[in-house]
C-alpha cells in the first residue's frame, strides 16, 4: 500500500477537464514541489498563517487507487479530518467523515483479521491495518512537518502533537 498526496496548481472550473487533463492541474505529488510552488506564490496560498491549497490524499494498493482526480478539497483540512478519523477508528473500529467542502464520504472500518477497509466516494480498498495507520500517520507527519519547518506555518503545531499522541497510543 502506498499513500501520497497531490496539490492543484490552478483553479478547477470543469470536472471533465480536470479528469481529462489532470497533468495540467496537478502541481506535484510530493511536498518539495509544494514548498517550491507556495514560496513562489505565498500571497495566493497563505492567509493568516494557514495554507490554502486544494489537493487530495491518494491511497494505492494492488494497482488500484482511491482518492485521486477528480476528488480534491482543502489539503491541510483533509489531513486534519483523516487524523480525527484515525482517533475515532481506534475508539470505535469505524470512522466516517465527509470532505471539508464536498459531499465525498470517507469510511474507515475494521475488517476481518488485521484488515481495514477504506472507502472514498464508494470506491474501496482493503489494506493491512497496521501498515495503513503507520503510513497515514507518517505521511501526515511529513506533510505538517514540511508546513511547519519549510513554510514556517506555526499554526500546524497542534497537528504534529496530535500525530505524536496517536503514535504513542498505538505503541501502548
Amino acid at each position: 500500500m502506498e499513500i501520497k498526496n497531490f496539490y492543484l496548481k490552478k483553479e478547477v472550473y470543469d470536472l471533465d477537464d480536470i479528469s481529462q487533463n489532470a497533468d495540467s492541474y496537478i502541481g506535484g505529488y510530493n511536498n518539495e514541489n509544494l514548498v517550491e510552488n507556495i514560496e513562489k506564490n505565498r500571497k495566493k496560498y497563505v492567509a493568516s498563517g494557514l495554507l490554502m491549497v486544494e489537493g487530495s490524499i491518494v491511497f494505492i494498493s494492488n494497482y488500484k487507487e482511491i482518492g485521486n482526480i477528480p476528488i480534491f478539497d482543502d489539503l491541510p483540512s483533509l489531513y486534519c479530518y483523516y487524523l480525527n478519523a484515525i482517533e475515532e477508528y481506534l475508539d470505535n473500529g469505524e470512522a466516517t467523515f465527509y470532505y471539508p467542502s464536498q459531499p465525498i464520504e470517507v469510511i474507515i472500518k475494521k475488517d476481518i483479521g488485521q484488515q481495514t477497509k477504506i472507502t472514498i466516494d464508494e470506491n474501496s480498498l482493503k489494506v493491512n491495518e497496521k501498515f495503513f495507520l503507520d503510513s497515514l500517520l507518517n505521511n501526515s507527519q511529513h506533510f505538517f512537518g514540511t508546513l511547519l519547518t519549510e513554510l514556517k506555518l506555526n499554526k500546524y503545531k497542534h497537528e504534529l502533537k496530535q500525530i505524536e499522541s496517536i503514535k504513542k497510543r498505538l505503541t501502548d
